[in-house]
């Protein structure tokens, strides 16, 4: 992931901790990716409108740790917890996540 100065981490994380007040810090960013969601329907990969920026970030309440697409399409942000129900795949260059509602996503 990319290195952003401190000065940017803390405008990220005072932003981050406006809709979050529990997260303490950013573990890690990076600049752009896309998400996609699985439709069982179609049964293909399908683009959904949330791209933009990832941060994952650290919790002083559980979950301890979470992760956030601040979408650059609109005002919808991607939130997902890290817990137990969470299940990560890595294929680089894209990492498949399963979380607690059975939703099948890629980033």
């Amino acid at each position: 992931m990319e290195s952003v100065s401190r000065a940017g981490q803390e405008i990220s994380l005072a932003a981050l901790q406006q809709h979050d007040p529990y997260i303490t810090s950013i573990a890690d960013v990076t600049g752009q990716v896309a998400l996609y969601s699985f439709s069982p329907k179609a049964n293909e990969w399908e683009k959904t409108n949330i791209e933009g920026t990832l941060f994952v970030y650290k919790r002083s309440a559980s979950p301890y740790h979470g992760f956030t697409i601040v979408n650059r399409l609109n005002m919808h942000n991607l939130v997902e917890p890290v817990n137990k129900d969470l299940e990560f795949q890595l294929h680089e260059p894209f990492l498949l996540y399963r979380n607690a509602n059975c939703e099948y996503n890629f980033l």
